[in-house]
């Protein structure tokens, strides 16, 4: 009996390809795992690796008398969809805190001192960068990577092979995640903001009563102290905050997961 190509392809072969798609485009773009800092090679090892973790866990699929080459080029295509939604909603609450670092930054005058982001290859505020370091570190302390672990492999439970979707509710939360970046990065740059704001009213005010001091030799060096004063108080708040933004972190992955349920 001639097999072709899609009857050798049905069972665990079209699982499988189903499965590396999804997974590789969710590794692709988490943070960590999809960090430029992350060699190519290891992270196509990691995909292939989990792919096969996953395999039974997943089940098999069979491509039936319906299916065509170009019904599993449309497959492959939704699982990609899929995996990048996921994983792209998992990189808002990094992007909160780098965008946080860049507003407190130019508020604090370190504008002129942004740095190349070795990640992103853009430039950004060095008080960005420490920010997004410090909460990555927060993530790490929380066990946060074991939480992306475990949404890669429970995500089939959730979104099964071949029964997930784009809804216009998934794009409704992703752009609402977007929307809620910028909220969180302005809560968590408010204190600098507010404190360096409070400094340049007071070297305002001590301009207009002192006419002939010079002004620009004071307000700089004091920003800058007042500056480090912010981002040391900066630590203490986060401990306390990131507890509840991992949480509503969490929750929203799953909001995302859900949307995407046929």
């Amino acid at each position: 009996m001639n097999l072709g190509i899609l009857d050798l392809l049905s069972g665990w072969g079209v699982s499988y390809m189903l499965i590396l798609t999804r997974t590789s485009a969710m590794v692709y773009s988490f943070p960590f795992f999809g960090s430029a800092a992350v060699a190519p090679k290891l992270r196509i090892m990691i995909a292939i690796m989990l792919s096969f973790v996953l395999l039974p866990l997943a089940g098999e699929q069979y491509l039936g008398d319906g299916w065509s080459l170009g019904h599993l080029v449309l497959e492959l295509a939704r699982e990609t969809g899929i995996g990048l939604a996921v994983g792209f909603g998992a990189k808002f609450l990094f992007e909160a805190f780098a965008l946080a670092g860049t507003f407190a930054g130019r508020q604090m005058g370190f504008s002129m001192s942004d740095l190349i982001d070795p990640v992103t290859s853009v430039p950004q505020s060095m008080v960005g960068q420490f920010w997004a370091l410090v909460a990555i570190l927060l993530f790490l302390v929380i066990d946060g990577h074991h939480f992306l672990v475990r949404l890669m492999l429970e995500n089939y439970q959730v979104v099964p092979l071949g029964a997930g979707r784009l809804t216009p509710r998934t794009g409704q939360l992703l752009m609402g995640g977007g929307s809620e970046m910028f909220r969180m990065a302005i809560r968590v740059a408010a204190p600098a903001l507010v404190l360096t704001l409070m400094m340049d009213v007071g070297v305002a005010v001590l301009s207009r009563a002192m006419p002939r001091l010079q002004i620009f030799f004071v307000a700089l060096p004091l920003k800058l102290f007042v500056g480090i004063m912010a981002l040391m108080i900066s630590l203490q708040l986060f401990q306390a905050m990131f507890s509840t933004m991992f949480a509503d972190f969490q929750a929203y992955l799953i909001h995302i997961l859900g949307s995407m349920r046929s």
